[in-house]
């Protein structure tokens, strides 16, 4: 099975799209089933300026998009904790994406930690 993956901007630019090799479908696959289900379905995310995720499209027409914390699509709605699929899927297409837009998109799915910042209080 071959599978696509679409970085969904809307710059106004054709969206970079790229092809998982065989290595990386399966590796794809591994960190989906191994992603928690959610036990409801939430919506897809709604369409605004720039960046909405990562689209990945399978040949037969299943899809499923990344995009800040969620994984939807399929038979059930996945959590990418941290966002490293959706990470990992943004560094499959480092020969697609151009560097400039990768670096921005990286710091906005993985943003440096704030080494000022505190921890959280609860109670």
């Amino acid at each position: 099975m071959t599978l696509t993956v679409t970085l969904l901007m809307s710059s106004g630019d054709p969206d970079p799209t790229w092809h998982l090799t065989s290595d990386q479908t399966a590796e794809f696959g591994e960190r989906l089933r191994s992603a928690p289900v959610q036990p409801v379905v939430t919506a897809p995310p709604s369409r605004r300026p720039g960046y909405a995720g990562l689209m990945v499209r399978s040949g037969d027409g299943e899809r499923w998009v990344v995009w800040r914390g969620w994984v939807r699509g399929g038979m059930n709605t996945h959590t990418d904790e941290r966002r490293v699929l959706e990470q990992w899927l943004l560094d499959t297409g480092r020969d697609v994406v151009p560097p400039p837009l990768r670096e921005r998109l990286t710091r906005e799915i993985s943003p440096p930690a704030d080494p000022n910042a505190k921890p959280p209080t609860y109670g």
